[in-house]
């Protein structure tokens, strides 16, 4: 994992990271070697985060392992909540997406653009929407895909 440097904020204001210099990034996500991470991306590694390698994480993705909403509700009784998330090895995430904490995205998948991940995606699949649902696979061994075929009614 490449470690990110701890130096004050750029004249943007966003602290300086090894990825993309118009990228924000908070705590100390893990993030695997190869991996790109395009411009206005919020990666928030406060509640655990580990991108592994290989990932192409497109502009305006927002990674989220915290949530403060119950905290607001509450008059701030109730502290933040944080969940790990985990992103596998060679997993796309298109542009505008958003990944909320307590998620696991496998290997070799696709996140749609604009898709919203609520839950789990297991290894090799194509999820898309709000929320985003699986509705394809990936052929790891040459990058395409196929719809999952569906029971035929009787």
């Amino acid at each position: 994992m490449i470690p990110l440097p701890r130096e004050s904020a750029n004249a943007t204001g966003v602290p300086p990271n090894s990825y993309n210099p118009l990228a924000w990034f908070v705590g100390e996500p893990e993030i695997g070697p190869g991996t790109w991470i395009g411009p206005y991306c919020l990666i928030d590694g406060s509640g655990g985060l580990t991108i592994g390698q290989g990932c192409d994480i497109s502009a305006g993705v927002h990674i989220y392992t915290h949530s403060s909403a119950r905290r607001c509700v509450s008059d701030r009784r109730v502290p933040i909540e944080r969940a790990p998330v985990r992103i596998g090895d060679s997993t796309f995430l298109g542009a505008n997406a958003v990944v909320l904490m307590g998620t696991t995205i496998g290997n070799h998948c696709i996140v749609g653009a604009g898709s919203v991940v609520t839950s789990d995606i297991p290894d090799n699949c194509v999820a898309v929407g709000v929320p985003a649902r699986v509705v394809g696979c990936v052929d790891p061994t040459d990058g395409s895909t196929y719809t999952q075929m569906k029971e035929p009614h009787p």
